[in-house]
């Protein structure tokens, strides 16, 4: 279970279809489908189950996620973890007994004169 504090939770119970836009952190325990764009992190948690493209801060996923991510810094597929979906990140990790099914694409900028 991870450690990360979160600004609110969408508990295993509940069941959420739409657009969520904001400035927050967020824990996802239950469902998600639509569209989820965070100046924040989001964390899934093993049962968690998300259905959208997603931009973020940063992700840790634990449960499951269907869609495209873009975040701002850091991904991380913790075990038991399913992404299946193309990625776009500053730094990447997937953990054993993690998958990833999908695209890699990391940003970052080389220091001048290693490009």
């Amino acid at each position: 279970m991870s450690s990360r504090r979160t600004d609110g939770t969408i508990g295993p119970e509940l069941v959420v279809h739409g657009s969520l836009n904001g400035k927050s952190d967020l824990r996802i325990d239950g469902a998600f489908d639509g569209e989820l764009r965070l100046d924040g992190a989001l964390v899934v948690g093993p049962e968690g189950r998300v259905h959208a493209p997603v931009s973020v801060s940063d992700l840790e996923l634990e449960g499951e996620l269907r869609g495209d991510v873009t975040a701002a810094g850091a991904v991380a597929v913790r075990p038991g973890g399913r992404l299946v979906g193309d990625v776009r990140a500053r730094r990447i990790a997937i953990d054993d007994g993690g998958a990833l099914e999908g695209g890699i694409e990391m940003d970052f900028d080389l220091p001048e004169g290693e490009a």
